[in-house]
Order: structure tokens, then sequence, then C-alpha cells
């Protein structure tokens, strides 16, 4: 089961043509509607469930829930991310709707609304 956008949360990262979500996702497979202003899923089944676009999400709004072999439509992992953004909260709810939570640290780097990624060449020197 793909990732999945709700869209009572997802407030379309404020008017950003290019939200977090939208570039995390290595497949292109999240686009943002410019008449509602929010991000979906435009091709679920192609989702392999790689979760950046979860982890990156401001406002929380992309879920992922377990594929039916390990639970179903009822259990779900969501991530919190610290205001650090040096570790992240996984909360886990099972099919029975019991909660368990951890914490890992990660190297999540902050995330622009809305960065000039095309057409910037750094100037790294790579000369051995």
């Amino acid at each position: 089961m793909p990732v999945w956008v709700d869209p009572e949360k997802c407030n379309g990262c404020y008017g950003s043509s290019q939200p977090p979500c939208l570039r995390m996702c290595p497949g292109d497979l999240i686009v943002k509607d410019p008449v509602a202003d929010k991000a979906y899923l435009k091709y679920p089944e192609d989702c392999w469930d790689c979760l950046p676009c979860v982890k990156v999400c401001p406002e929380e709004a992309i879920e992922f829930y377990l594929p039916y072999q390990m639970g179903s439509r009822s259990a779900k992992l969501s991530p919190h991310v610290a205001k650090s953004r040096d570790q992240i909260t996984w909360t886990s709810v099972d099919t029975r709707g019991e909660i368990e939570t951890f914490v890992i640290r990660t190297k999540v780097l902050a995330v622009e609304l809305d960065e000039k990624v095309e057409g910037v060449t750094p100037n790294i020197n790579f000369s051995i």
C-alpha cells in the first residue's frame, strides 16, 4: 500500500511551486494540484514505499500505511521529525490499535519550501 497525502492536513506548503515532497520523491510520483494547491500521489501503483516524502513533509500530511501482508489499512507508521532535525520519532499503530514509539537519530537536512536547484552548479574542487 503506498503513501497517502491527507488533503485535510496538506496546505501545499503555502503556495510553494515545488514543495519538499515533490522534490524528494525519487519516482516523481507526487504532484501538486494547481487548483486545490495540494499535493497528491498521481501514480499510487508505482510507489515503492521508500518514505522520503513522509519524512520531509512539514505538516505531517503524508501517511504511510503498512501493506496488507504486514497489517491492514488500520496499521500505520508515522514519523515526527524533531525541530532540531537530528532525530525522528516513529509512531507505529498495529492492527489492534496498539501504539508503540521509537526514536532514531538521523541526518535529515533542512529542506526549504522552494529551493532553486536547476541550473546551479556548485563550485566544488574534485581534484586529488
